[in-house]
């Protein structure tokens, strides 16, 4: 009987709820606004064509190819929303969830396998990113199906599975770049059973990354874009990152003395990864190891069930008191910290200039914002209230019944920047625009607090008396 209820509460019960309460986070807050980082990849999905999609005017394009290929056919078939847009990563969410179940199970007891499910499904980070519209949840779900495609292979290697996974790499590295971390362990992996397998797999695709590196990476990589990632404060310094080093030394050892292939394709990206933040070749933040938490997660259970092997009791229920408590902190911490709310309310800022400004208004829009706001004044989440255009020496220029925006930096705090804007705004060098003793100010911010750097849209109005709101 207890072997029958474990086996339903680790088989189609568990993947019910794993699924469920991953779409359900998915969908909290999924019309909550847009903030910058989604607006500008949410404004080059928009782009009129795909080359200025993949090589966007305004920033450097750091999204792969796929995942914009996605997220534009659902634009196309539905139209520009903050709710279209973000059921792109939350699609990609199930994906990984479901892979990661699937291949957990190949390498695991059932019941571990819903508990590393649970670890990677329900930590914050990856709620948070399994719903936002950036790459980082489609990157997991591309390592969840390599893994799935290689464990697959390993444990039946005839040619029909071996051109699936040619595929599935192929495919994951248009939508996950760092998919590259883990080429070399499924290669050498391979390589132990049919080294002309792997040095075919290795060829189709180094052939695919220099294709994808000559179009498409290079062209948006600068020093610019270096500076700012490495910038970064190194999060591999942190205690957390650290005790990772140490375990991953650990299941080296265990690997070499196991000789265990499949160990080896898990091991492999985390060392690499750390290397490559070492040594400053990529960027080391919690949203970039992202893609690397299933093969860790992967080892960190493995070697949990080799431990619990070592004694005489049957460890299977205490592991699923142990998932479902995942389970539940991570749905709790997002309903009792109300992730639903907004970074940034760029919709409400657009939202609040609607009631407020009048055709002949002058709108200013800060430089930071720029992105957000073009998204809302043109998608269905917002009025089209502005064209965007400038003059070269940064003065504001009109386009039809519009004051245009002008983009400038505002480095003032609300304390002292309004009482000088009632009686002139200075934008940039040469730029001073009088307003006047009778002029007030409608001010949409999208921050929540007015002590820091002024952040919001701005829109002086003539002869009406001065408005200020925070949007937060």
């Amino acid at each position: 009987m207890c072997g029958i209820l474990a086996e339903v509460l680790t088989g189609r019960v568990a993947t019910i709820v794993l699924l469920g309460f991953t779409l359900i986070l998915g969908l909290y807050g999924i019309e909550r606004s847009l903030w910058l980082d989604e607006a500008w990849v949410a404004n080059s999905v928009h782009a009129p064509t795909l080359g200025e999609m993949f090589h966007y005017p305004t920033w450097l394009q750091t999204s792969p190819p796929l995942f914009l290929m996605l997220a534009r056919s659902a634009v196309g078939l539905f139209g520009l929303s903050t709710v279209v847009l973000r059921s792109v990563p939350v699609l990609l969410s199930l994906v990984a969830v479901a892979a990661m179940l699937a291949v957990a199970r190949r390498v695991v007891s059932p019941s571990y396998a819903v508990l590393a499910t649970a670890i990677l499904a329900f930590h914050p980070t990856s709620v948070e990113y399994f719903r936002a519209f950036k790459q980082y949840g489609g990157e997991v779900a591309a390592t969840t199906v390599v893994l799935l495609a290689a464990v697959v292979y390993l444990q039946k290697p005839d040619r029909k599975q071996f051109y699936v996974l040619v595929g599935v790499m192929v495919a994951a590295m248009t939508l996950s770049y760092p998919t590259v971390f883990l080429l070399p362990g499924v290669v050498v992996a391979i390589g132990f059973g049919n080294r002309s397998r792997a040095t075919m797999l290795a060829g189709i695709c180094a052939a695919v990354l220099a294709v994808l590196y000559w179009f498409l990476i290079h062209p948006n990589y600068t020093a610019a874009l270096r500076a700012y990632w490495m910038g970064a404060p190194a999060v591999w310094l942190t205690p957390s990152t650290i005790a990772a080093v140490v375990l991953c030394v650990g299941f080296a050892v265990r690997i070499a003395w196991t000789r265990n292939a499949i160990g080896l394709i898990l091991l492999a990206p985390c060392v690499l990864l750390f290397a490559s933040e070492l040594l400053g070749w990529y960027p080391a933040s919690p949203r970039t190891q992202m893609f690397v938490r299933p093969c860790f997660i992967l080892l960190l259970v493995m070697v949990l069930q080799d431990l619990t092997r070592l004694t005489k009791w049957k460890w299977d229920a205490v592991v699923l008191v142990a998932a479902a408590v995942v389970i539940f902190l991570g749905v709790r911490k997002q309903f009792h910290e109300g992730r639903f709310q907004p970074e940034e309310d760029m919709a409400g800022a657009v939202r609040y200039l609607r009631m407020n400004v009048a055709p002949s208004d002058l709108v200013l829009v800060h430089a930071s914002l720029r992105e957000g706001f073009q998204l809302y004044t043109r998608s269905r989440a917002g009025p089209h209230l502005l064209s965007f255009t400038a003059t070269p020496n940064g003065r504001a220029a009109r386009a039809a019944s519009w004051p245009v925006p002008m983009f400038r930096r505002l480095k003032t705090s609300c304390t002292t920047w309004i009482p000088k804007f009632r009686t002139t705004f200075t934008a940039g060098s040469g730029c001073s625009i009088p307003i006047g003793r009778s002029t007030g100010i409608t001010f949409a911010c999208t921050t929540p607090s007015c002590g820091k750097t002024i952040s919001g849209v701005v829109a002086a109005r003539q002869d009406r008396t001065f408005a200020s709101r925070i949007l937060g």
